[in-house]
């Protein structure tokens, strides 16, 4: 009995810390070529059930590693209360639970809109790739987020936004820049520069995946392209 616990704990490690290695493998990869949103998709979703996500992480849990652990760590970090951290009796997981699901909504709704277009049902393999692809566009706007916030834990800055503006009036007036504001004020540069080509990148993956799924006119496609990258940034703004 107890050998069998330590096995399955053995497991549960190994497959958290394969998992954690492949976050940065995928979103490099995704960043690389922002058709792999959809085309990754699609080529998983050709294999058995087991034997899909191997050499990449899945988006659901992309999506968890990324965008659901940063939510709550600015939830719990920022000090700024919006109206999840207002609902009383949520543990950690049904907090988790909840944003993933906030986090994903215009996913889901790109994916039915899509979905009802070419009049497939809710249980096919289509809504799945249309859903896994749109998922791993949020890593666009998530990164860039997720290494700010990573960032500014290590070196023990705030992400409440006003506290920090404070702290920046007063070592403006004092002169006296500390080697860990240097660092920080490094860290947001590359935050700025992540953030633009996030976007571009988001851009060309929604681009792409209406393409290979609209058969309109190009220009109706990338009037849509650009529709469902403002309601995807819009969104975007409130939930990371």
């Amino acid at each position: 009995m107890f050998e069998k616990l330590i096995d399955s704990f053995e497991k549960l490690c190994l497959q958290i810390i394969i998992e954690i290695l492949l976050v940065p493998v995928t979103v490099f990869k995704l960043f690389q070529a922002p058709h792999r949103c959809y085309d990754l998709s699609v080529h998983e979703m050709e294999k058995e059930e087991t034997e899909r996500f191997r050499d990449y992480l899945s988006p659901i849990k992309l999506s968890v590693y990324t965008s659901v652990i940063v939510s709550v760590l600015l939830m719990d970090y920022s000090g700024e209360e919006n109206f999840i951290s207002r609902i009383k009796g949520l543990s950690m997981v049904e907090k988790a639970l909840f944003i993933f699901l906030v986090n994903n909504f215009t996913a889901v709704v790109f994916s039915v809109v899509l979905l009802w277009y070419k009049k497939e049902k809710i249980n096919s393999p289509t809504f799945r790739t249309l859903l896994f692809s749109f998922i791993y566009t949020t890593v666009y706007t998530s990164t860039p987020f997720f290494i700010l916030i990573i960032s500014t834990m290590f070196l023990g800055q705030t992400m409440n936004v006003q506290s920090y503006l404070h702290h920046l009036e007063k070592i403006s007036a004092s002169e006296n820049y500390s080697s860990r504001d240097l660092i920080f004020f490094i860290v947001l540069a590359v935050f700025f520069v992540i953030t633009i080509i996030g976007l571009v990148k988001l851009f060309k993956a929604l681009h792409h995946i209406l393409k290979e799924n609209f058969r309109y006119h190009p220009y109706v496609v990338w009037f849509f392209t650009l529709l469902f990258f403002l309601i995807q940034l819009y969104y975007a703004r409130g939930f990371i």
